[in-house]
């Protein structure tokens, strides 16, 4: 059975969850929005500037601006261009929009067409995870994705997620990354090192925050209902009318995740509520099995609805246009004092949960209408199958596994440890 749990207030995202888990009182520290007081308007003399501030940091549905006020993107561009969605760009430094524009020139189309489902896009130095509102029908990116130089490194937060410490008192941890050609599809640079970025650095990791936060946006306000939205409605109330039709909802009624143990563990996981003991008992392998029972492809899905339809997207349009491979896996938790990445044993893994058919089958529902007009059914009939991670090995000796070269051998300790605390990293909301 599912249940109404914890909202966060900024995002107005309506997280279900199942099970006997946590109640509204124990759901853990609560998250602090980031303070946007400082983001500007990036071009001051587009069309709603004059109004963008006020509306994309409204924080309560007595701020909300209508849709006449501001208009989804896709509401007055049929087509938008790199330069629609820049007009609706605010920033707390200027640079965050130059980086914005650079990579948005070099992504994928089908991104600009995402961005028909959104009112602003907003970066700040304070944003950590990045987010979407329904209330604003704005996305908030954290500017880690964006920077190249170190001047601008140092404009970025170097606080953690608040959710880093969630599940500690768990046996297992849940390991997540993208690979290509069986080595990671990008570098992960520490926010704390000297080290300098190219702009192809940044395509990939921001592409994937792209795919799933406009994910959202195109759920809650679906692409072949846009146009027909009440402008005098604000996002909120305008989503709250289609609640039967959003891509979550279509999702939900076909294909619903039905794990309860699963729906309990998110709690834990992306919602700081205490374990109980039987949970503290679980281990890798025992989690895993029972995910690989129901028909998630990433545990991040058992958050939300709204973060299971966004999973789902994710992944399957980083495949789609990058040919990358996502993994997940569900580990030990090491009792070594200052272990390295072979020190995380695989109990359970798979690379390409997509491709597992009642997978394949959601993410193709889901991809249907987020991209109504983009054909993808020969990518999901030509996906191969998944390829399960070797049991009992270590996590980046799995990188390659069907011919393995222990990872401990071409990297040293330190960069290891940096690599699992980035693996084991909450995705965004």
């Amino acid at each position: 059975m599912h249940r109404c749990c914890w909202i966060v207030l900024l995002l107005l995202l309506s997280a279900c969850g199942g099970g006997g888990g946590g109640t509204s009182s124990d759901l853990g520290p609560v998250y602090s929005p980031p303070d946007l007081s400082d983001v500007t308007v990036f071009q001051s003399a587009g069309p709603y500037a004059d109004v963008l501030q006020a509306c994309a940091t409204a924080t309560s549905e007595a701020q909300f601006c209508t849709l006449s006020d501001l208009p989804l993107i896709g509401q007055e561009a049929a087509a938008p261009t790199v330069s629609d969605v820049m007009a609706r760009v605010l920033v707390s430094h200027p640079w965050m929009a130059v980086r914005f524009e650079e990579a948005l020139n070099q992504l994928p189309e089908d991104i600009l067409t995402l961005f028909k489902g959104v009112t602003a896009v907003v970066i700040d130095s304070d944003i950590l995870p990045s987010y979407y509102s329904s209330g604003t029908a704005a996305i908030y990116l954290d500017p880690s994705y964006l920077w190249l130089t170190n001047e601008e490194k140092a404009t970025v937060t170097k606080a953690s997620d608040y959710r880093s410490n969630f599940g500690s008192e768990l046996q297992f941890i849940d390991l997540w990354r993208y690979v290509r050609d069986n080595d990671y599809a990008y570098a992960y640079y520490s926010l704390s090192g000297t080290e300098t970025r190219h702009l192809e650095d940044i395509l990939y990791p921001l592409a994937r925050i792209l795919y799933h936060e406009l994910a959202h946006a195109n759920d809650f306000l679906p692409p072949a209902l846009q146009e027909a939205l009440d402008l005098q409605a604000t996002p909120l109330e305008a989503a709250r009318t289609l609640a039967d039709q959003q891509v979550a909802a279509h999702l939900q009624a076909v294909s619903p995740l039905t794990s309860s143990l699963w729906y309990d563990l998110a709690e834990v996981l992306f919602q700081g509520v205490t374990p109980t003991a039987e949970q503290r008992g679980y281990s890798a392998g025992f989690a895993g099995a029972d995910f690989g029972l129901d028909v998630a492809n990433d545990p991040y899905d058992y958050a939300s609805i709204r973060e299971d339809v966004a999973m789902l997207f994710e992944e399957t349009m980083m495949k789609y246009h990058f040919d990358i491979d996502r993994d997940i896996a569900f580990t030990d938790r090491p009792l070594l004092f200052d272990p390295v990445c072979d020190d995380y044993p695989v109990h359970w893994g798979v690379r390409n949960r997509i491709s597992d058919p009642l997978v394949k089958f959601r993410a193709a529902q889901v991809a249907s209408e987020l991209l109504p007009t983009t054909d993808l059914s020969g990518f999901f009939a030509g996906l191969p199958i998944p390829t399960p991670l070797i049991v009992n090995l270590g996590w980046c000796s799995n990188l390659n596994p069907g011919g393995v070269t222990p990872f401990a051998l071409q990297s040293p300790p330190a960069e290891q440890a940096e690599r699992v605390l980035q693996d084991s990293r909450s995705p965004e909301f």
